[in-house]
């Protein structure tokens, strides 16, 4: 479940009241999140998502909620807009709680397809279109691994031998092997199919930009290949395909080779192995999945076989 702060009727309703003059009628958890709890807050005249943060401080918070203001100002017609508070504040603060408080939207998340892969291609299209200068969002690299990040871990005395093998063989030169002048923009940062909603097979949201900046867009399309183009698990060349033709379709100027696309989606993969051996082989907080980056890297090597590279 995504309740892991209990919050009761009382307490939503006070932190409601920090924005509008509304009653709850009915407070409900909602079994999603991993960093937050989340609630329905139903009243006479509206329904509501609220959000409390459980591992993030509010400034954290505040610099996504800075970045999904930044996409309504643009119009961008995927992502969630938070409130302001009635003191104009996009994160609430209440007694030990900080949050967010957004309209509720309808939706479901999609399994893997190809109507789910061209949908979500196209999102992340549009969101790569976006003119969002440089310095008006943070930077991806403050909250997530850009392509150097990667592939210098390999170099890392703690590195596990099986990434650095992967880094070595993929990424000979380091970062000379990577594209030279990658498009940089606003970026998700973790877009797989399950953090969409969708209904009537079409997208209605891109969810959870706690990775999303400004950075290398190539990396962010390799992440959300790797993470959504599946099909039992492996990354299937079709399911690539459906993504490629959204994500074109809406991001016109953009055009990446096929060795780029396969380097992206190899880097989009080792970036999620190296989130999990910071956490759980570093931080420890699970030692039951100090072994489970290596599931990423088994992907790869899948992939790279299919792919015949």
């Amino acid at each position: 479940m995504g309740d892991y702060t209990k919050l009761s009727k009382e307490r939503s309703q006070e932190i409601l009241n920090l924005y509008f003059d509304e009653e709850v009628l009915e407070i409900s958890a909602l079994s999603l999140g991993i960093s937050n709890s989340n609630y329905s807050l139903i009243t006479k005249e509206n329904h509501y998502l609220l959000k409390v943060s459980n591992d993030k401080n509010a400034e954290e918070v505040n610099a996504e909620m800075v970045l999904l203001d930044k996409l309504s100002e643009l119009n961008f017609p995927y992502s969630l807009t938070p409130f302001h508070t009635k003191e104009n504040k996009l994160v609430y603060e209440y007694q030990e709680f900080f949050g967010v408080l957004f309209p509720f939207l309808d939706g479901i998340p999609p399994g893997p397809s190809d109507q789910t892969c061209y949908e979500v291609g196209k999102g992340l299209g549009l969101l790569h279109s976006l003119k969002v200068p440089k310095g008006s969002i943070r930077d991806h690299g403050d909250v997530g691994y850009d392509a150097e990040d990667i592939i210098n871990y390999a170099d890392d005395e703690n590195c596990p031998e099986d990434f650095r093998d992967v880094v070595k063989e993929f990424f000979p030169q380091g970062m000379k092997s990577y594209v030279a002048n990658v498009p940089e923009g606003v970026t998700h940062g973790d877009l797989y199919y399950d953090n969409t909603l969708f209904k009537n097979e079409k997208l209605q949201a891109l969810l959870d930009f706690e990775q999303g900046g400004w950075g290398d867009q190539l990396l962010d399309l390799g992440i959300s290949l790797s993470g959504t183009c599946l099909e039992k698990g492996r990354i299937h060349p079709e399911l690539i395909k459906s993504f490629l033709a959204g994500y074109y379709e809406e991001s016109t100027y953009m055009s990446f080779t096929e060795e780029e696309i396969n380097k992206s989606i190899i880097l989009g993969l080792l970036s999620i192995a190296l989130w999990r051996i910071e956490r759980f082989n570093i931080k420890k907080i699970n030692p039951h999945m100090v072994d489970s980056y290596k599931e990423l890297i088994r992907k790869i090597h899948i992939f790279a076989q299919t792919k015949g590279i």
